[in-house]
């Protein structure tokens, strides 16, 4: 995935936490959905596929495996409502299942506004996250979830590379009292 296409998943999703007044986390998919208007459908689906998004008349319908741990329903549900708010339903053939590097840039673009949007890198960073359970346990996402966010929060912790883009600082100081008083380590506060 090209940086630009990165950028822009990313931006959407703090565009929607902005949007959408979210203050704290975990962030629930199901009310994100319900204030925008899109329904979530549960299915019995074949193993390997957790979900995708279908339109009934001219209206967009996530369609969720049942059977599937609600954490991973819930990031599942993130991942198509990129899909979604990206443009790509019905011009792509889209299928939520396991995430790999090999993907193709349209689904790496829904992976990243899902994992964004459930676990905003400025407000681990403002918690002080130093553990994929740290992460696991703030955002109710699945432990395999977590852990990738935890990879990729261990990069921007060597890069030192939050509250770079105005949105991202937007996004921090709507969490703020959230931050405050879910901080993983008070006596070693990160600051601003």
């Amino acid at each position: 995935m090209n940086y630009k296409d990165y950028q822009n998943s990313r931006d959407l999703a703090w565009r929607l936490l902005l949007d959408l007044q979210i203050r704290e986390l975990p962030i629930f998919t199901s009310d994100v959905c319900r204030r925008l208007g899109v329904p979530i459908k549960l299915y019995n689906a074949p193993e390997g596929e957790d979900g995708h998004t279908a339109f009934v008349g001219d209206r967009p319908v996530i369609i969720v495996r049942a059977d599937c741990y609600p954490p991973r329903q819930r990031f599942t549900v993130a991942h198509e409502l990129g899909h979604i708010l990206a443009g790509h339903v019905g011009k792509y053939s889209l299928v939520n299942r396991e995430p790999s590097a090999a993907d193709n840039p349209i689904e790496q673009a829904a992976n990243v506004f899902a994992a964004r949007l459930l676990a905003p890198a400025c407000v681990l960073w403002g918690c002080g996250v130093q553990t994929a359970e740290d992460i696991q346990r703030l955002c109710h996402i699945s432990r395999q979830a977590a852990e990738y966010r935890m990879a990729r929060m261990q990069v921007l912790y060597e890069r030192d590379r939050f509250l770079t883009s105005p949105l991202e600082r937007a996004v921090y100081e709507q969490f703020s009292e959230y931050i405050e008083s879910h901080k993983i380590n008070p006596q070693n506060p990160v600051e601003a």
